[in-house]
């Protein structure tokens, strides 16, 4: 036959004093757990968003200063870049002509002095174009009287040794980089100081001549 007893029994000192620190550990359990959970789970996610948000801002303040920069330039329609483009082009060859026409005439006037100078072959475009030429013709009793030039057209007036030296002359002018369609306009024989001639001494000539061309800028 089973028998149970119901009288509460009583419980030693000792024992009790044991079941305290149990449940004391078993607190300090829960309370570290807690507070560990509560720390990693808002203390460093707080700190995480509070550093997110301080990047973010930063992030704002620079695209904010780069709007302001942005907003100083004036964005051009396509059409108005164009004309914007055709003046500037414009004025560069405009300023490019005026340094050209100052210039050119210097060169000009430098090749026609190439051309009579002893031993000087006028400047071409090929090594064809000197073909015709006399490479042993004496320029030096060549002078030129007058040089005029007015719109690129040049008129030149001197005076030669013989109807050879002006025929040569037009030809280095012809084909000089510096002159095209060069023209005899006349080439007239003329004695020096008739009156002052030896009796029985040959007659001492000369010929005057005038060429006209146009002058390549």
């Amino acid at each position: 036959m089973l028998r149970i007893n119901l009288i509460p029994q009583k419980v030693s000192p000792k024992e009790a004093r044991g079941q305290q620190v149990l449940l004391l550990i078993v607190a300090a359990w829960l309370a570290t757990g807690g507070g560990l959970f509560y720390h990693y789970r808002f203390v460093l996610d707080t700190s995480s968003i509070e550093k997110n948000r301080g990047i973010i801002e930063e992030n704002n303040r620079q695209i904010n200063a780069l709007q302001a920069q942005l907003s100083q330039y004036k964005v051009l329609p396509e059409e108005e870049k164009v004309k914007l483009k055709a003046e500037y082009q414009k004025r560069v060859d405009t300023v490019g002509r005026i340094e050209k026409v100052r210039s050119n005439p210097v060169f000009v006037l430098l090749e026609l002095a190439r051309i009579v100078s002893v031993g000087q072959l006028p400047t071409v475009t090929g090594p064809e174009a000197r073909t015709d030429l006399d490479t042993n013709w004496d320029p030096s009793p060549i002078f030129f009287t007058k040089l005029e030039e007015k719109d690129r057209f040049l008129a030149l007036e001197g005076v030669a040794r013989s109807h050879y030296d002006v025929s040569e002359l037009a030809r280095r002018m012809r084909v000089s980089a510096y002159f095209r369609n060069p023209e005899i306009l006349e080439a007239k024989v003329q004695t020096i100081n008739p009156g002052q001639q030896k009796k029985d001494a040959p007659e001492t000539t000369m010929v005057t001549f005038k060429i006209k061309a146009v002058m390549v800028y």
